[in-house]
């Protein structure tokens, strides 16, 4: 039986939200929130809803207007409509210039409410799936630092650069600042903005900056955005603003792989994965990185994040250990796992000659390695999925930046 679709409204009003349950009946299941702009991202991201709707009387406890531009912020497809009296026309006016789509009466026969949710919901649908592709995410982080997520997501950005000759973005947000970029160098001259500074540029970002604004490896081709050398720079930008620069840059790029590597904070990087298409988790095979990577899947299962979502890499992996893949994998659930064998002289060799092994040498067991898991989690040349991620690149840049801020 299909689940029944979500309706969120945006009140204070418990009076209105009676009304919306009694018109809706079994045909949506409302969902109220009055909250902030973080709160509202995190409900977006959690209830997947097919509508919104906002309150434009006074009695809805906030300004309606920022709240709408909100929601268009979070999840531009997703359909708003605004409830309030047509009695006060002023307010029908408002509304829709707002963007609401349409106006709910609440002094109207409910089959006129009713009419309407019927049709933005099949519209809904209809947009839903019409939509332009966007981006696959795809979020690296190590269960320790130190056991090679960074090399990880540098080798799969750039063999994904190669085989799909499509634009593909490495965001740079692991620890210690700016290490995707040793292993990429980048002309200095190219693309001097970090993540703030594009942000603080968001209102003329357009395609034609998307192909200037980033560093750029000049033997790949890859794309890079790091994190301000000052982290305090984070302060200055806005959740609202960051959350729309990481949702834009999903049209201008295939890919986009995250390293997180050495990120400890589980508040930081449970509000990343919400909404990754794929997460994958690096350990190596000795007990205090399990028992790390152990600790980190029961941090981000109590935060929402499931271990059925996260794939699981073992780095240097030696089949004549004693601590097997086998029986960690049972322990832990991981929705896939993987092995990449231990090639540490030559991936040294190669970050000291600034070359990334998988493309110098793409038949080294570690370019197949990774050849490999980028085909079976879907990122493979020709079979990547064309779906959207579960939602904005991050639905909760709001709890993001909160972090950081906390760093």
């Amino acid at each position: 039986m299909p689940a029944t679709p979500k309706l969120l409204l945006l009140t204070t009003d418990d009076s209105h939200w009676v009304w919306l349950n009694e018109v809706c009946s079994d045909k949506f299941l409302v969902i109220k929130e009055s909250g902030n702009f973080e709160a509202v991202a995190q409900r977006v991201k959690l209830v997947g809803p097919k509508v919104a709707v906002v309150d434009f009387t006074p009695q809805s406890g906030f300004d309606p207007l920022t709240v709408v531009e909100q929601l268009h912020t979070i999840e531009q497809r997703l359909p708003v409509l605004a409830l309030g009296r047509k009695s006060a026309a002023e307010t029908l006016m408002v509304a829709l210039r707002a963007g609401a789509k349409d106006f709910l009466d609440i002094e109207a026969p409910a089959t006129e409410a009713q009419s309407i949710l019927q049709r933005t919901g099949d519209q809904s649908d209809a947009a839903s799936t019409n939509a332009e592709q966007q981006g696959h995410v795809v979020a690296v982080l190590g269960a320790r630092a130190g056991v090679g997520a960074t090399t990880f997501s540098v080798n799969l950005a750039s063999q994904l650069r190669r085989s799909n000759e499509d634009d593909v973005l490495l965001l740079d947000f692991g620890l210690p600042l700016g290490d995707g970029q040793i292993h990429l160098p980048c002309e200095e001259k190219q693309g001097t903005m970090d993540f703030v500074e594009c942000v603080r540029n968001l209102r003329r970002f357009d395609s034609n900056l998307a192909r200037t604004a980033f560093k750029r490896n000049p033997e790949t081709g890859l794309a890079l955005l790091s994190l301000p050398r000052n982290i305090a720079d984070l302060r200055e930008i806005s959740s609202q603003d960051a959350l729309k620069f990481l949702n834009l840059i999903k049209s201008f790029f295939s890919t986009a792989v995250i390293d997180l590597c050495g990120f400890t904070n589980n508040d930081f990087v449970a509000n990343l994965l919400y909404t990754a298409d794929t997460i994958v988790v690096l350990t190596d095979q000795c007990v205090p990185k399990v028992v790390s990577c152990s600790e980190l899947f029961k941090a981000l299962a109590d935060r929402g994040v499931a271990s059925d979502r996260i794939n699981l890499v073992f780095n240097q992996y030696d089949p004549g250990l004693s601590l097997t893949a086998e029986h960690v994998v049972g322990k832990l659930n991981p929705k896939r796992h993987f092995s990449i064998p231990s090639r540490r002289a030559q991936l040294i060799e190669s970050v000291n000659l600034g070359r990334v092994l998988s493309l110098a040498d793409p038949r080294d067991p570690y370019s197949k390695a990774i050849a490999h898991i980028a085909s079976e989690i879907g990122l493979g040349s020709g079979n990547r999925s064309a779906k959207a991620g579960a939602g904005s690149l991050v639905d909760t840049v709001g709890g993001l930046l909160k972090q950081w801020r906390k760093a």
